[in-house]
């Protein structure tokens, strides 16, 4: 009887012990699912979040792979940890993720097509500021060896080209000689932009295969007869030279200010895209993508940032004579402001501005230029330009006035002083009529700094 109790005794002091020890539970982690494109998986959106988390505060930031195919950012910030899931696919299972609610971000690197937004109808108003993010640039570089005579390209014959179609240099222009095609299987983007916008369901003939940018750069130095493909921003060595290339349009150099204006034909936009009710982190990070020290994360992965950078002041032989004149001393500045008037702009986008998403941002990074210490007071030229759907001659110069006079009052608007504002119709299209964009391409605004 007197053991019954004892043992009665100690169980009600071993419960009471526990009760008064702390449990320790693992606080469980706000996740930010973000899915879609393997270009902006690899390197864009893992250095972007990285910055997003110091700046924001977090601490213990680390980097986990738990698959191939997905990249963890773990952090915390008072107590409450965090984890960026950065999942690589494409841009069509990115988009259907976001739409089922496995995402919160897609990550594109293109606009959602007609199909795509009649699915996802829900989301909203895709082509607003508060839902999609053009976040970054990049393109393909043609290179050929510096000895190699011919300097352009179509976008038909760089098909006929890659394709083996066009074996022998003759056919594009040059002197005789086999066509040597060089390849880095590794350039997923390159081949992508390719695919994309060259290929069109074409297959790649055989060609060399390196190990990378730089392997590729120094085997076409080495060889007269070669070709082949690398990421806009990489270096082409003392031995090689890119091509201008032609869409319908006039031929095209990738120079910063033409890529970054998004008139080089083979350059695109990398997306993201987010729903009506984003969550409050999800929101903050795409937002921080748009900020300059977004931007400079951006640049760190490799990727062209939409940053205002102008070139330098140089002479031109194109366009007519008044257009040439007006540039005479003036920097062209690297973006082309492009419009919704179209309706459908690239894809089906409802307009939600008479500008795109990226002319809007433009604007305002225009602004905060305008408003450096170097920069003030300093005056814009603007220049219109229109499509040939326009109709005639006459219709298509009342059009691209039209359009420049109307981003010289957003510019007035903004506080900016404009010198001038004149449209040049369908001078220096950069699209021809086989494009199914050559309107919204086309029909384009310039800024110059005088």
């Amino acid at each position: 009887m007197l053991r019954a109790v004892f043992s009665s005794f100690l169980l009600f002091f071993v419960a009471l012990s526990c009760a008064f020890v702390p449990v320790a539970h693992s606080q469980e982690a706000e996740r930010i699912s973000i899915r879609g494109s393997n270009t902006l998986a690899h390197a864009l959106v893992p250095e972007i979040a990285q910055s997003w988390l110091r700046d924001i505060g977090y601490t213990g930031i680390r980097v986990a792979k738990p698959r191939a195919a997905l990249t963890e950012i773990h952090a915390s910030r008072d107590g409450q940890p965090v984890v960026v899931e950065i999942a690589a696919s494409d841009s069509a299972q990115g988009f259907a993720d976001l739409i089922d609610g496995r995402a919160q971000i897609a990550m594109m690197a293109r606009r959602p097509n007609a199909a795509e937004l009649d699915a996802g109808w829900q989301l909203g108003d895709l082509g607003n500021l508060d839902q999609e993010f053009a976040v970054a640039l990049d393109g393909v570089a043609v290179v050929v060896n510096r000895a190699n005579p011919v300097a352009r390209l179509s976008l038909e014959q760089l098909r006929s080209v890659f394709s083996g179609q066009s074996r022998d240099w003759r056919e594009l222009g040059g002197a005789a000689g086999q066509v040597h095609l060089h390849l880095d299987p590794g350039a997923g983007a390159v081949r992508d932009l390719m695919n994309d916008k060259v290929m069109r369901g074409a297959s790649f003939a055989e060609a060399e295969l390196h190990g990378g940018a730089r392997e590729l750069v120094a085997a076409v130095a080495a060889d007269p007869l070669a070709i082949g493909l690398i990421p806009i921003g990489e270096h082409y060595g003392a031995g090689s030279k890119p091509l201008a290339i032609a869409d319908g349009g006039r031929a095209i150099a990738p120079t910063h200010t033409d890529v970054s204006s998004e008139d080089y034909p083979l350059s695109r936009r990398l997306y993201l895209y987010g729903g009506q009710m984003m969550g409050a982190l999800s929101r903050s990070f795409a937002l921080y993508a748009m900020t300059r020290n977004g931007q400079r994360a951006v640049a760190r992965s490799g990727h062209l940032a939409m940053t205002l950078i102008p070139g330098r002041a140089r002479a031109t032989t194109l366009g007519p004579p008044d257009y040439r004149q007006l540039i005479e001393t003036a920097v062209r500045l690297p973006l082309s402001l492009r419009f919704n008037f179209n309706g459908a702009a690239e894809s089906g986008v409802v307009a939600a501005s008479v500008y795109d998403s990226r002319s809007l941002r433009d604007l305002d990074r225009l602004r905060a230029f305008m408003q450096l210490p170097p920069n003030r007071g300093r005056r814009l030229l603007v220049i219109g330009f229109a499509d040939a759907s326009a109709g005639s001659s006459m219709a298509a110069m009342m059009m691209s006035n039209d359009r420049a006079d109307l981003v010289a009052q957003e510019l007035i608007s903004r506080g900016l002083k404009v010198q001038q504002a004149l449209g040049m119709g369908t001078a220096l299209a950069v699209a021809g009529p086989k494009d199914p964009l050559a309107r919204y391409r086309n029909e384009r605004v310039e800024v110059w700094l005088l």
